[in-house]
């Protein structure tokens, strides 16, 4: 008799482990949802085709690439550029002479956290170290005016034709300024960063 009073008092601690444990669930993923809808649908300036069509010669076959960079790479672009790259595989377009093959630009596209929202962006970059373009692709509605107040939306025209090294001054200056500008403006130093070493080796 008390084996089986023991056995279903064990069954009733297990069910109400498992219900605890499945609230607790429920309640941690209520704020993520909430902040999510607090944010608001994305608003889009630019299509990523529009942008990569912009920022990348005109009549070069563009290739999608999917490329590692390596600790030498990273230690490169450290050197060069005093940027911190982390080691992993990313993702880039790279634009080739459609007679030649010769590589003549790069760009980039990238959906990164802001707030409790998300922003896209998109970068491109010749093989002689200069942006040609960069932009603002989409941001949550909420966060429309931090953008127009700061950085901008669409293509940056303060960007076109600066150089990565500029790009990268006017990053580590950022860190004094708006979030919005400082986080845009980071995270397209970095891009940029990758983009060099990807391109300048498959060149």
């Amino acid at each position: 008799m008390q084996n089986r009073v023991g056995h279903r008092t064990l069954q009733h601690s297990i069910i109400i482990i498992i219900l605890t444990f499945f609230s607790g669930l429920a309640v941690l993923s209520v704020p993520a949802f909430a902040h999510e809808g607090h944010a608001g649908k994305q608003v889009v300036f630019l299509k990523k085709e529009a942008a990569l069509k912009q920022m990348l010669p005109a009549g070069a076959k563009v290739i999608q690439r999917k490329e590692m960079l390596d600790l030498d790479k990273a230690l490169k672009a450290k050197k060069e550029y005093g940027v911190k790259l982390d080691e992993g595989v990313y993702t880039y377009y790279v634009a080739r002479d459609s007679k030649s093959g010769a590589t003549t630009g790069g760009a980039m596209v990238a959906e990164i956290e802001y707030k409790h929202g998300k922003v896209n962006l998109a970068i491109g970059i010749d093989t002689k170290g200069n942006v040609t373009n960069a932009a603002i692709l989409s941001v949550n509605e909420k966060y429309v005016p931090d953008m127009k107040s700061s950085v901008g939306t669409g293509y940056l025209r303060q960007l076109e034709g600066v150089t990565i090294k500029k790009l990268v001054t006017m990053a580590n200056e950022s860190s004094n300024s708006a979030l919005a500008t400082e986080t845009i403006f980071s995270q397209l130093r970095d891009m940029a960063a990758l983009l060099s070493m990807f391109i300048t080796t498959s060149q």
